[in-house]
């Protein structure tokens, strides 16, 4: 075999080698790269599966505590509801008392301005004194103003009832959400 023929196969065969040698580093390189990517990818899955199971691990202490929070807030209106409740009670016979007051005021107005009208009469039929004229004025002005406080009175008793039955309707809507978080209280604990 020619000597020259013999170089250009064993040049070839060297190249042949460094071929291989590269391929065989691509392929090292090529493995590495998959193994890096497999090993974030694992990473990956596992900071994942950790953000879930607390995710799931916070929801559910969550769904646990909504039973307490709601006695809570049943408790919390309950105690609220009991105390609207007195207040509304006691502003019931404050409400009563006033008008037992009202009626008897009015009942002793009357009867004053019967007796103004009493006196008028008799103080006509009988010469009168200047003094006495002078005090029957002034009772009749007296006798007016409180006419007028009456009055004043009888406005303020409408008023206060209106705000009665104000306070009674929203008595009534708040016993009816507590009626309501009891239904959705029970259904929770189901």
């Amino acid at each position: 075999m020619d000597k020259r023929l013999l170089e250009q196969v064993q040049n070839a065969l060297q190249a042949q080698q460094d071929t291989i040698k590269r391929q065989e580093q691509m392929l090292d390189d090529q493995e590495r790269y998959t193994q890096q990517q497999l090993r974030k990818k694992d990473q990956d899955i596992a900071q994942l599966t950790a953000s879930l199971n607390k995710l799931a691990q916070t929801k559910t202490q969550e769904l646990e505590r909504l039973p307490t929070l709601f006695k809570q807030l049943q408790t919390s209106m309950t105690e609220q509801t009991t105390v609207f409740n007195g207040w509304i009670a006691y502003r019931k016979e404050h409400v009563t008392t006033q008008a037992s007051l009202i009626s008897e005021l009015l009942a002793l107005g009357n009867v004053q301005i019967q007796l103004v009208e009493q006196l008028k009469t008799y103080q006509s039929t009988i010469a009168q004194p200047d003094y006495l004229k002078s005090d029957t004025t002034q009772l009749e002005s007296d006798t007016l103003k409180l006419e007028s406080e009456l009055s004043g009175l009888v406005n303020a008793q409408s008023k206060i009832e209106q705000s009665q039955a104000k306070i009674k309707g929203s008595q009534t809507e708040i016993q009816t959400e507590l009626k309501e978080l009891s239904i959705l209280l029970d259904k929770s604990e189901r």
